[in-house]
């Protein structure tokens, strides 16, 4: 999925080295992007992610995380595709889609190694909470993490 949103959406089209200069073709660039937005957002890491099977090495995909995939990097590409999902649905079917709203937080439960994993006593286990921001039940606009401790009324 994440391939086909690039594909259609182009949205790696505009990241740039933060050094200014780049001596990669953009097609590998895009591959060793692809690989390192994958192996962060599914929690599965650069080194499972490097043990492919493709022609990138850990070391090639970790140099392209440092060098061109900031924070703010990050939130483009994920802005570019929220637009561009948005543009694509079908109105009859979604609605008009003009407003976000918050739901509860879920709680998901993480190994105890996770530096990011508490007790919480409300769902009477370890793990995280994730704080959704949807818009009208259809599409995950934004996600949080929060401390297990934290209020839920404060966001």
């Amino acid at each position: 999925m994440l391939k086909e949103a690039v594909l259609r959406t182009g949205c790696l089209k505009a990241v740039t080295s933060v050094a200014g200069t780049s001596s990669l073709k953009p097609e590998v660039l895009a591959e060793r992007l692809m690989l390192t937005i994958f192996g962060y957002g599914t929690n599965t890491g650069i080194r499972a992610v490097a043990s492919g099977g493709h022609a990138h090495s850990e070391d090639d995909i970790r140099y392209v995380r440092r060098r061109y995939l900031t924070p703010q990097i990050a939130q483009d590409i994920a802005i570019a595709i929220a637009n561009a999902t948005f543009t694509a649905r079908d109105v009859e079917l979604w609605g008009e889609g003009t407003t976000t709203v918050a739901s509860d937080s879920t709680h998901v439960r993480a190994y105890d190694q996770n530096i990011f994993t508490e007790w919480h006593s409300r769902y009477g286990g370890r793990g995280i909470l994730i704080y959704w921001h949807i818009e009208r039940g259809s599409m995950v606009v934004r996600s949080q993490t929060l401390r297990a401790s934290a209020s839920e009324c404060t966001r």
